[in-house]
């Protein structure tokens, strides 16, 4: 059975496509609503990614637990598994670093390259509007964002690169696709989450492949955005 849940690179690039076609169709899914509604979703009175994260991340847990299920491979051998106390109490402290490094990648973009151009439209896409919103925006980082993201990007892709290639090379690779899956958003996300799949890889590999610390990491880092973008524009 062992043998039989091991995946590969080509799998698991197979996945990342599947992954990438899958938020496509979110996209599209969203897309059709509001052309229903008769608005652009700037002008909404919520933030659209009220509606697109849900959409986004259950296909993205769709498409992982397909390909899992092909393998025959468990929640748990996906990474999904009990951590302790003093574990997810370090994550969330390195989740505080993650941040600080994005940002610090961001701000040298734009002073290299000038502001980005689709950050204003994006802010008003999802930025919540009031406490309320930005409670929902950061329970949705924190149960489906950090874990359904996680048990795709680092248990199935990122394991499958590193079953063919290593553990150094697959944590690369997998770190790459990371960066490039959230460049569908802009360009000037590819360099900053590159750097944070990388921090999440090796946290996943430290606390012995771990999905539900590094999930939990990871919502933490996208809820520390969002409260904070939130904080400086009230």
């Amino acid at each position: 059975m062992e043998n039989q849940s091991k995946w590969t690179a080509k799998l698991a690039l197979l996945c990342y496509f599947a992954l990438v076609g899958g938020i496509l169709m979110a996209s599209l899914i969203v897309a059709i609503v509001l052309f229903g509604t008769g608005k652009d979703y700037p002008d909404l009175p919520f933030p659209i990614a009220l509606i697109s994260v849900p959409v986004n991340e259950i296909i993205i847990l769709g498409v992982t637990l397909l390909f899992a299920r092909y393998k025959g491979a468990s929640l748990k051998k996906l990474g999904l598994k009990k951590a302790s106390l003093r574990i997810l109490t370090i994550v969330s402290v390195v989740a505080v670093s993650l941040f600080l490094l994005g940002v610090g990648i961001s701000i040298g973009e734009e002073v290299v390259f000038g502001p980005d151009p689709t950050a204003e439209r994006s802010e008003r896409s999802l930025m919540p509007r009031d406490s309320f919103q930005l409670v929902a925006m950061i329970a949705l980082s924190l149960v489906l964002v950090g874990p359904c993201e996680e048990l795709a990007f680092r248990g199935f892709v990122q394991k499958g690169f590193e079953n063919s290639f290593g553990k150094m090379k697959g944590l690369y690779i997998a770190s790459v696709l990371f960066g490039f899956v959230h460049g569908l958003n802009t360009p000037y996300a590819v360099v900053p989450a590159f750097a944070g799949g990388l921090v999440l890889g090796y946290v996943w590999h430290w606390t012995g492949g771990n999905t539900t610390a590094s999930a939990l990491m990871h919502g933490i880092n996208n809820s520390i955005s969002i409260a904070i973008a939130y904080f400086l524009t009230v």
